[in-house]
């Protein structure tokens, strides 16, 4: 008898002693069956003689009754017989295990000393939580290599932003020479023009082609009036011819080079772009976010070489190997974190059961009092040559931490469900005067029938044959307080 059924009866046993004890409460609340039915105990031959005062119903010892409102204090519940589902099991052996799938093993991506450990075994950890501090000169090398790339394009940019300025001034001052301006007018634009070194060439050899065309063209004046020799005439117009050609040949060359020129600038600038990225990629691969690395350039120097191992998931810490003062590589599993609010229940099948385990059978975990269920989600197609069985997993929730990985348990696998015309509780079931019962309800009250049990499990049993009818009010829980309150009356009448 469990714990239950001794807290029942110890509620209970008052009220029917009040109103069964010592046969007063029975003589005197079924007067009118025992008038009806007046038997007694006239089969044994002692007391035919007090047949009218002492006769008793033949079914005395075999009808409980009690108010409905005494037994639904007591916990009684009666229901009609009927058919539907019943389902049979295996039990299996089985054993809780970490769900491999949140299993995490947690590597440093450089080299370096362990200067810190905050993380430790069977610490809860949230992802981003640092567990431990490295210094790295691998990691070191390439903050500077950012640096650097950095302060490359921060060059790069400005001489960009540079060539940029003379790009558009070298147009607008060669759009200028373009419409022929008299020295003075061409000084007065270029001024605030800043083009470079450019500007003197362009500026220079454009004044010497003025000069040598107003010399030339003064020399052919005065040699039609006679006056200019004609070594003077063709002295003017060979420094005139000259300097022209100088001019034309600066302008184009600036005019094709300032654009090359900028071009480069540009080329210089993108690859100066991508060097930073290429670098900052790299500190990505070393295991820095993007907020760490968009401090590296503002960090103390020495924290230049600091590595932070960060949890990359939620989870606790289920090993640890790593320690101050320790060199660790980039190779190493210095921590295990696991993700419990799942766990797996490996199951163990035994060979003669494997054809009759699939897929999407209902499981249920049996420890103690408590129980889980889940469904098989896995079966192995390999058999273990040790054990000589056949591997299944299902995922057990456990959200409290309650299912310890390494714990053996015992599992029931749900193997077949079919239909039987009639079936009770397992608890509506009791053993009365050697043979198995059922209490019914009727208009007597509450007796004891016999029953022929079939297939059955630990929730349910079918009952074979028509000893009783389907539809037969019959007591489902707490039973077993009808056979206590039977074996009282049976041993009030024990004179």
């Amino acid at each position: 008898m469990n714990i239950q059924r001794l807290l029942l009866l110890s509620v209970l046993t008052p009220f029917l002693f009040a109103l069964n004890g010592c046969g007063n409460g029975r003589d005197t609340g079924n007067t009118q069956h025992q008038e009806d039915d007046g038997h007694g105990h006239a089969e044994s031959g002692g007391h035919d003689d007090h047949g009218d005062e002492d006769g008793e119903d033949e079914h005395d010892g075999e009808v409980v009754q009690l108010p409905n409102a005494q037994l639904r204090a007591a916990g009684v519940i009666i229901q009609p017989l009927a058919g539907g589902k019943i389902a049979t099991y295996i039990m299996l052996p089985a054993e809780i295990g970490l769900n491999q799938d949140t299993v995490l093993h947690v590597t440093p991506r450089v080299p370096g000393i362990v200067t810190q450990v905050n993380g430790y075994l069977g610490h809860d950890v949230k992802a981003g939580d640092l567990l431990a501090v490295l210094e790295s000169p691998e990691l070191g090398e390439t903050k500077i290599t950012y640096l650097q790339a950095i302060q490359a394009k921060i060059i790069a940019d400005a001489e960009h932003e540079r060539q940029i300025t003379i790009s558009k001034n070298t147009a607008i001052l060669l759009d200028i020479l373009r419409e022929n301006p008299n020295p003075d007018t061409l000084r007065n634009h270029a001024d605030t023009l800043r083009i470079g070194a450019n500007k003197g060439r362009l500026l220079s050899t454009y004044a010497r082609m003025k000069a040598g065309a107003a010399n030339y063209a003064r020399e052919k004046e005065l040699d039609t009036k006679g006056i200019s020799t004609q070594v003077d005439l063709l002295a003017s117009q060979e420094m005139y011819y000259s300097a022209q050609a100088e001019y034309m040949a600066a302008f184009e060359d600036i005019d094709f080079s300032f654009r090359v020129t900028m071009q480069q600038a540009m080329h210089a600038s993108m690859i100066a772009l991508s060097g930073v990225e290429n670098a900052e990629r790299r500190l990505h691969l070393l295991g820095l976010t993007d907020e760490q690395v968009r401090q590296v350039a503002t960090e103390p120097d020495m924290n230049v070489a600091r590595y932070e191992l960060r949890a990359p998931v939620n989870g606790q810490i289920i090993s640890k190997h790593i320690t101050p003062g320790e060199k660790v590589d980039s190779e190493a599993s210095v921590y295990t974190i696991a993700d419990l609010s799942t766990v797996w229940l490996n199951i163990s099948i035994y060979s003669q059961y494997a054809e009759v385990i699939e897929e999407g059978q209902h499981v249920t975990v049996l420890v103690g009092d408590r129980t889980a269920s889940g469904v098989v989600d896995y079966i192995s197609s390999i058999v273990s040559e040790s054990s000589r069985t056949v591997a299944a997993r299902v995922v057990l929730e456990n959200a409290d931490g309650s299912w310890k990985p390494g714990v053996f348990v015992t599992v029931r696998v749900e193997t077949q469900k079919s239909h039987a015309d009639r079936i009770v509780p397992i608890g509506a079931i009791q053993t009365y005067e050697g043979h198995s019962v059922v209490f019914i309800q009727d208009a007597d009250g509450i007796e004891p029938v016999q029953v022929t049990l079939g297939r059955k499990n630990d929730v349910s049993v079918e009952l074979i044959g028509n000893d009783v009818a389907i539809g037969t009010p019959i007591v489902v829980k707490n039973s077993f307080l009808m056979k206590a309150e039977l074996g009282k009356g049976s041993a009030g009448h024990e004179h």
